[in-house]
């Protein structure tokens, strides 16, 4: 994941507060040292997080988002694991990345009856088709509008509907005999 989430991305450890430069002038923030990252060799590596993510390293960071606000819950992190072993074993192209598999979880364990609606603050969406950050438009009635900041396809196009597509596609194809959530019922990022 990258953005105000990141971790490291072939650990899931922490990254550091403090940013450290290179010689072109280009931020990185270090990996820190936790067991799993000593386990990796990735203490103190530089990075910005990654867009695709080791399958560990989204599990790691998404039990380290779950216990700091909930006591830690074995049966939350089987079917966590599980589901994420299947959905990055289908993933495909753009549905690789780490948002798109983090709904995705996040709709399995909803369907499975856990309460995964803290999953929601502890990721950031990214442009579908460049990665980069989405702003934010809300249009009045309630409906959200988000827009590439580069426009990358210059034409300021929602991008909400294409990560919806993404997220509901990626579940059908790992889950085909689950009636899973369709377009329509990801309305909540």
């Amino acid at each position: 994941m990258r953005g105000d989430n990141a971790f490291c991305p072939k650990s899931g450890a922490p990254l550091s507060k403090n940013r450290h430069y290179d010689h072109c002038g280009r931020a990185a923030r270090a990996v820190e040292d936790d067991s799993a990252s000593r386990r990796a060799g990735t203490v103190g590596e530089l990075t910005n997080g990654a867009q695709r993510s080791s399958r560990t390293a989204l599990f790691r960071y998404f039990r380290r988002s779950h216990e700091r606000q909930f006591d830690a819950d074995t049966a939350l992190y089987r079917t966590a694991t599980l589901a994420l072993r299947r959905l990055k074993t289908t993933a495909t192209g753009r549905q690789e990345w780490d948002d798109i598999v983090w709904f995705a979880l996040h709709a399995r364990l909803d369907r499975k009856g856990h309460d995964a609606t803290w999953m929601l603050a502890h990721v950031d969406l990214r442009c579908p088709r460049c990665g980069g950050r989405l702003r934010y438009t809300d249009c009045g009635s309630g409906e959200i509008f988000a827009t590439c900041v580069v426009d990358c396809t210059d034409d300021n196009a929602d991008r909400l509907d294409e990560i919806r597509t993404l997220v509901a596609n990626l579940y059908a194809a790992t889950y085909p005999d689950d009636d899973g959530p369709g377009v329509d019922d990801l309305l909540t990022f």
